[in-house]
């Protein structure tokens, strides 16, 4: 059943899409065959020439070119036949050059509308008694109807080819305009969860670190349950965070960026600033892994962020801005997924002439360590892929693993994404593990 369905789908959706066609042949057809009715061929090879010719205006609409060809060649045929009974070759003429017209390139449609033109001048300049047109002026007039019907198709084509280029126009502008709105969206969302996320997790960290210390039954529950509501919206807020994210990075969407394609926003151009500028990314890129060595001191964590080196003064500002919010995102995960007795954190931060690279690797947490339920700040699961989707689209690299009982993350940011991107190929991913007590950054 479902099969016949499908099958009358299929005519149905063919016979759509070529009524027009199927319009004009039965015109064609129904005037031939009245004529063939009228005046009915007397040589057997007229015959035979008609009736192919009525075959192939029967199956112009499955077989427009074949057919169309064939009419021709019926026609040119029919000089050789000292015969003008039977019905009017010139209705299957005018649907073979008008579909020609409309299925073929201008030369091809130029060649079948001068073979028709030549194959009925030629009795006429001979004089034959088969000649269409006893003269020329009549001849003239067939000219133009051949000429009419070729560039009726013709014109037909051009309009559907110029429907073709306005609807791929439009499919263009929709798919860059979702391709904008995925990349602000992208930034937005990665801002949104590097910023308020970051902050929030530490203002909850720091509550429970806070709740810990407060002596059991000392008589001053207030402190208590100040720091206990601290913890309690904080979380909350977070969760609804996440939320917004999820709603941001809506799925379904096609989130690859390819190869040629230069990151988000103002990144489309490496930006070329003074000296000055350099400095100015330098001092970025210090700030932010000291304010995250700082945030991570005050929970308990032992560690420490060593920065080298010195960015390009043609460093783009999109591979610093990047570079300094990974780093915050680092952070972050440590505080959420790191215990002061699990060990100690280290974070190397190496700004070179080609790439900004980012190391970052502390132990895994062993089960028993784990933060007991209702304790800790959840992990949204969204943070570095985030990073890893800008960083890509910047030329760059991303790679997380677990080996020998560490977490260990990889970034390598090009501090030129115009000339990386266009470069570079596909950058393999190491497979991605998960941190002690089964989160995932």
């Amino acid at each position: 059943m479902n099969a016949e369905a499908t099958r009358r789908t299929g005519v149905a959706r063919w016979l759509r899409a070529r009524w027009p066609r199927i319009a004009i042949a039965a015109f064609a057809l129904a005037a031939t065959l009245i004529e063939w009715a009228a005046i009915p061929p007397v040589y057997p090879l007229n015959a035979l020439f008609s009736g192919i010719s009525v075959v192939a205006i029967i199956l112009t609409p499955a077989l427009p070119r074949a057919a169309s060809w064939t009419i021709i060649a019926t026609v040119v045929a029919r000089l050789f036949v000292l015969d003008l009974s039977g019905p009017n070759p010139l209705w299957a003429a005018y649907l073979a050059l008008a579909i020609i017209g409309y299925d073929s390139a201008i030369p091809v449609s130029i060649t079948a509308l001068l073979t028709v033109i030549l194959a009925e001048c030629v009795p006429v300049a001979m004089n034959r008694f088969n000649a269409l047109s006893a003269t020329w002026i009549g001849m003239v007039n067939y000219i133009g109807m051949f000429t009419l019907a070729a560039v009726a198709g013709m014109s037909f084509r051009w309009r559907r080819q110029r429907d073709e280029m306005r609807e791929h126009a439009m499919m263009l502008e929709r798919r860059q305009w979702r391709t904008v709105t995925l990349r602000r969206n992208t930034r937005l969302a990665s801002r949104i969860h590097d910023s308020a996320s970051g902050g929030l997790s530490y203002i909850a960290l720091t509550a429970q670190r806070r709740l810990r210390r407060l002596p059991e039954g000392d008589g001053d529950d207030g402190e208590r349950r100040d720091w206990e509501f601290v913890n309690t919206q904080a979380l909350a807020v977070l969760d609804e965070i996440h939320h917004v994210i999820d709603l941001l990075e809506e799925p379904g969407v096609d989130r690859s960026v390819g190869s040629g394609d230069v990151g988000f926003g103002d990144a489309a151009e490496p930006v070329t600033p003074p000296e000055s500028a350099a400095a100015a990314a330098a001092v970025t890129i210090r700030r932010a892994a000291e304010d995250g060595r700082e945030r991570l001191e005050r929970l308990g964590l032992d560690g420490s962020f060593g920065v080298r080196g010195e960015p390009p003064a043609d460093c783009a500002e999109a591979s610093v801005r990047e570079a300094a919010a990974l780093l915050g995102e680092v952070a972050a995960n440590i505080g959420r997924h790191l215990t002061p007795a699990t060990g100690a954190y280290y974070c190397a931060v190496t700004m070179g002439d080609d790439a900004i690279e980012i190391m970052e690797t502390n132990p895994l947490s062993a089960p028993q360590e784990a933060r007991t339920p209702g304790v800790g700040v959840p992990a949204h699961g969204s943070g570095l892929a985030m990073h890893r989707r800008i960083i890509d689209g910047l030329g760059g690299e991303l790679n997380t693993s677990a080996e020998d009982g560490d977490w260990v993350l990889y970034a390598r940011i090009p501090t030129r994404p115009g000339n990386t991107a266009s470069s570079a190929g596909p950058v393999p991913q190491r497979q991605s593990a998960r941190r002690g007590g089964g989160s995932t950054p």
